[in-house]
């Protein structure tokens, strides 16, 4: 059964407290929560700036760079009019650890979830919260049309991001990679897809690569260079997606899918509560072997680093 209450000004920090527009609060992970705003577009200009500040600070911590140029742009840009769901994660005092939103598109006259940028600040991360966070998300989006195909679509720096969704999902349903062309769908959907982002002319449509695609950031996107611990897609990441480049992702999902990937990030919170998805940048042993393995602990992953 899942518990969902109206916040409370005794319940969290004073981020949430006499916001415009309260968000719904449901339990994510034990000893986390979820404060999840379904139309942040009615969100008061001071609570706008309010939450803007909070989402600029948490990306600071969980990139360790500074990104106030790029949450500026996207705030002077709409963000709150544009996102159909903004979501914090609440750590066990009540104060933010991380974030997440997506928007709901029709690329390709298709359903699409466009998953927009999140993180987890370091102190929080083994917990499974990004994990948890996309499952939710996906959950809400998926059973919405359980019987026809979703389309995530997201675009990532981050080698560990791209890893754990091929991990969780399998060859057959993440694009791009190396095995598999991309099908004429993907394909139209990545199109549309980077069209909708200002990013059309700068899509290799072969490769989803985006040619500078994180042009409004100032400075670093990442601290220190994000890696799996898989050789072969470290080094690419490394030398054939620039520094202001990403990979746009599309993922087809479905109901069994979902269930799948559910099941085993459960099983995995289980076996090591501790060290469920949520791999900071850089860790992780190096592998050899172009594709991702297929293990358990992969399975937890969906999003084990921060991306913008």
């Amino acid at each position: 059964m899942k518990v969902v209450v109206q916040v409370t000004i005794h319940d969290h920090g004073p981020e949430l407290r006499d916001l415009s527009a309260p968000p719904t609060v449901r339990d994510l992970c034990p000893g986390y929560r979820l404060a999840r705003w379904d139309s942040p577009a009615t969100l008061a200009p001071p609570c706008r700036e309010r939450l803007h500040r909070v989402l600029r600070d948490l990306a600071a911590r969980a990139f360790g760079a500074d990104h106030s140029s790029y949450w500026r742009a996207r705030i002077d840009a709409g963000f709150f009019d544009q996102v159909a769901s903004l979501a914090l994660i609440l750590g066990p005092d009540g104060s933010p650890v991380g974030w997440g939103g997506y928007h709901r598109r029709r690329f390709a006259s298709r359903r699409a979830v466009y998953l927009d940028a999140a993180g987890v600040v370091p102190a929080h991360r083994r917990s499974g919260l990004s994990a948890a966070l996309m499952i939710h998300f996906l959950t809400r989006e998926v059973l919405a049309h359980p019987l026809r195909t979703t389309y995530v679509v997201l675009r990532t720096r981050h080698p560990a991001v791209y890893a754990a969704w091929r991990q969780s999902l399998g060859d057959a349903r993440v694009f791009p990679n190396e095995l598999r062309p991309l099908p004429a769908r993907v394909r139209r959907v990545a199109g549309e897809a980077a069209e909708w982002l200002g990013d059309g002319p700068n899509l290799d449509p072969d490769t989803l690569l985006i040619h500078d695609a994180y042009r409004v950031f100032d400075g670093r996107i990442y601290g220190t260079r994000p890696r799996s611990g898989h050789l072969a897609l470290d080094d690419y990441f490394a030398h054939e997606v620039g520094p202001r480049d990403a990979v746009l992702m599309v993922v087809r999902m479905s109901v069994p899918a979902l269930a799948r990937a559910t099941a085993a990030r459960l099983l995995h919170a289980r076996r090591r509560p501790r060290e469920a998805g949520d791999l900071p940048a850089g860790a992780g042993e190096p592998g050899r072997g172009t594709a991702p393995k297929k293990e358990t602990e992969g399975a937890a992953g969906i999003m084990p680093g921060a991306r913008p």
